[in-house]
Parts: C-alpha cells; structure tokens; sequence
C-alpha cells in the first residue's frame, strides 16, 4: 500500500469517526460502492476500506451539526441492499449490474457521511440551493474533493484514473472511492450554471433548451457532465400526469418518448456533455411496471444510434422491483434509506 493511500484510508476513517485515527479490523480488500456482488452480499457492513464498523465509528462525525442515527441507517441499507438483490435474482440478473443512488434531498449531511462510510458512494438532490451547501459540507467533512475535479465528472466512466495533485487525503484515490453526486430535480435554466459547479450527473435533461444551458454551464465550470434524458411515461393526456395539451405534467417532467432521439443528438452533438441514457418516474395511479416496460422500449430504440447510452435510472422505494424487472441500471432509493421525508424548510 502506498504512503498516499495509507494517508488517505487514515483521514477519512479520523473524520467518519470524529476522532484520531486508529486500526480497523480487516475482511477483505474491497468494500460495497454503491453496487451489489452477485451473491448480495451484505458488505455494507464495513467502511469503505474494509473495515468493520460500530456505532462508534459513524455515529457521525460533527460537534455542532445533527448527528446521524447509524443503527436505523445501517439496518435501512441492509434491507434495501436485500430487496435489490431478490429482485434481481427474480429477473435473471447479476445483482453486480445494479447502482444505488440514495435520495439524500432533505436530509442532512451528517446521514450522507454515513452511508459514505459504509460503501454508498452515489447521492442525489433535486434542490440546488440545498445540494450546494450538502455537497460542501459533506466533502468538507470527509476531507475529500468534489468527485469531478480535474474537469471529469466521476462516475461518467471518464474519471477511473486517480486524481492528480493537490494535498487533499482524496488525491490518488480511484474513482470508485469518490463521492458522486446526481442533481435528479426539475432544472430551470437560470440554475444550470449553479448545478454544474457540484453535480457530476444530471438526470432530468427533458428538452433542447436544457442541453444547450448545460453545456455552456460545464464549459464555463470545466468538467464534463454525464446526462441522463428524462422521459415522461404518462399515457393518459389530460389526466392528473398531463398538462395542457396532453403535454406532460410540470410536476413530473420528462420528453415524450418520440423527442427522445432527438434530445439525445443534440446532447451527442454538445461539448462537455456525455450521455449516459435515460431516466424516468412511474405515473402516480398506474402500475409501475408497464411504464418502466414503456421506458426500456425507449432505452432499447435509444441504443441503436447511441449504444454507450446504457443506463436505465428508474425504480423508487416504492417500485424498485418492477425497474428491476424492466432493466433498470440505477435505482433511486430516498425513503426507503433515509424514512420518511422531512419537511422543507
């Protein structure tokens, strides 16, 4: 192990215990990033260097901020960890195929230390206001720098190099190791430039406009972005999904699936832009699993003229087994980690 490692496993365990650093009790070299092994293990029960840990050791980590509830935050991904690895197993799939990007919007940083510690390394928000100051305070208490330095956003399979330079603990860490932020909320195009500066993922790209704001906003910030198109399932015009016209509700968001191919040329087309794929929500009323169905027909069709756009961000706590079940690569799970939502302020 190199001396840059050793320092950075040593600084990072320090600030999740939120005190000096000492030993941890070695199982194995790896530990759980967000994705499940294809025997589901239950590898979230050690940090994310390998060692076991205790409620000592995340009991989170600030002196004047709320402190995280480990045990309920532990025993949540453990549940959520089974129900992603029976649902895969149900469909015929390699549980190692599945990412698990935890909702945090609303919750405090001390909770994303946490899930930091015991493996989680993919987070969301959909308010940018209060994902900005999450996100500081989050790397600010882990000492590491943002996932999309050096102008790569991780996760976007363009970062998996380690990062150079710098004295912060993060340099030299592989991208596996680093915190990858989703922004998943409706984005307006006067927020594009503040998203850009922290998210390394945006998933609700849904119209050309949107494209072209990003793009200026991650050339401005120099790093590129991974998107996703958010599609609209709704197939009911004028219903409760629908707005005027049978266009889709301002509420949910989301391109027609017939704008899809077009959405996905223009963000082809844009510098500092990669894109990763699609990204939906069930209709509220209908059955989950045939609008995930829906969105991997689009998935599928998307593929044929963009065949690096594999992902399929689909699946809440509520439907994560019927997203399973139509392919889904990415499942965004909030109160099924965290509880139930807290209120906004």
């Amino acid at each position: 192990m190199s001396e840059a490692t050793k320092r950075t496993r040593d600084a990072v365990s320090a600030r999740l215990a939120g005190r000096r650093p000492r030993p941890v009790k070695r199982r194995g070299p790896t530990a759980w990033t967000g994705r499940l092994d294809g025997k589901g293990s239950r590898a979230v029960s050690r940090d994310m260097h390998g060692g076991e840990l205790t409620g000592a050791d995340t009991a989170d980590t600030s002196d004047d901020g709320p402190r995280a509830d480990l045990p309920r935050l532990r025993a949540n991904l453990d549940d959520v960890q089974d129900r992603i690895a029976t649902a895969a197993r149900a469909a015929g799939r390699d549980p190692a195929e599945l990412t698990l990007v935890a909702v945090s919007k609303t919750w405090p940083a001390a909770d994303v230390v946490v899930l930091r510690g015991l493996g989680v390394t993919h987070f969301a928000e959909n308010r940018e206001q209060e994902a900005a100051r999450k996100v500081a305070e989050v790397h600010a208490r882990l000492g590491l720098l943002p996932a999309g330095v050096n102008g790569v956003a991780a996760g976007s399979g363009l970062a998996e190099d380690s990062v150079r330079g710098g004295d912060s603990c993060h340099a030299g860490t592989s991208a596996a190791e680093r915190t990858i932020w989703h922004y998943v909320g409706q984005l307006q195009r006067n927020k594009a430039n503040a998203v850009a500066r922290w998210a390394d993922w945006v998933q609700c790209v849904d119209r050309p406009e949107i494209v072209a704001s990003l793009a200026r906003a991650a050339a401005t910030a120099g790093r590129e972005l991974t998107v996703c198109l958010q599609v609209s399932l709704d197939t009911s015009p004028g219903g409760p999904e629908s707005g005027p016209n049978g266009a889709p509700n301002a509420g949910r968001g989301g391109a027609a699936p017939a704008d899809v191919p077009g959405l996905a040329d223009l963000v082809a087309a844009a510098g500092w832009l990669r894109l990763a794929g699609v990204m939906a929500v069930a209709p509220r009323g209908q059955p989950p699993r045939p609008a995930f169905a829906r969105l991997r027909e689009v998935a599928e069709k998307l593929r044929q003229t963009h065949p690096d756009a594999r992902v399929i961000s689909a699946g809440m706590s509520g439907d994560l087994e019927a997203a399973v079940a139509e392919g889904a690569t990415h499942l965004r799970i909030g109160t099924a980690l965290f509880g139930e939502r807290l209120p906004v302020p």
